[in-house]
């Protein structure tokens, strides 16, 4: 599994990186809104842990320009972030996001999440057999 972290705080990034390639997962780092999306037009992710505040723009900006991309509206964002506001939550939860962690992450509940994930990428590449 492939996994675009768009993360710009370092120590946060380089914790859920570390969790993440500990479990065979390929992480690709953004530290910022524009690389990230940059990073996840040129190779698409299989998912997106997005942070909701970044430099160079919003992780609601990012879920709109998602939504709006034949290439990319597929790939499933799961956001974490240290932001409260109730509105802004709900403004991404209606992006169509997987789901919704606050910082520091709870790496089990985000392990069950990616584990949701990659049983529906499964699923979907699985050769059925012929009859």
């Amino acid at each position: 599994m492939k996994v675009l972290l768009a993360e710009d705080d370092k120590i946060q990034s380089r914790l859920l990186a570390s969790h993440l390639t500990n479990r065979g997962i390929e992480v690709h780092v953004a530290f910022d809104a524009d690389s990230a999306w940059r990073a996840a037009e040129s190779d698409p992710p299989d998912v997106i842990l997005l942070d909701l505040q970044m430099p160079g723009g919003t992780g609601l900006g990012f879920l709109k320009k998602r939504n709006a991309s034949s290439l990319l509206r597929g790939v499933p964002v799961i956001v974490i972030t240290g932001m409260e506001d109730p509105l802004v939550l709900r403004m991404a939860e209606q992006h169509g996001v997987e789901s919704i962690f606050s910082k520091p992450v709870d790496f089990m509940l985000l392990d069950v999440s990616l584990e949701s994930v990659r049983s529906r990428l499964t699923a979907r590449t699985a050769v059925k057999p012929a009859t």
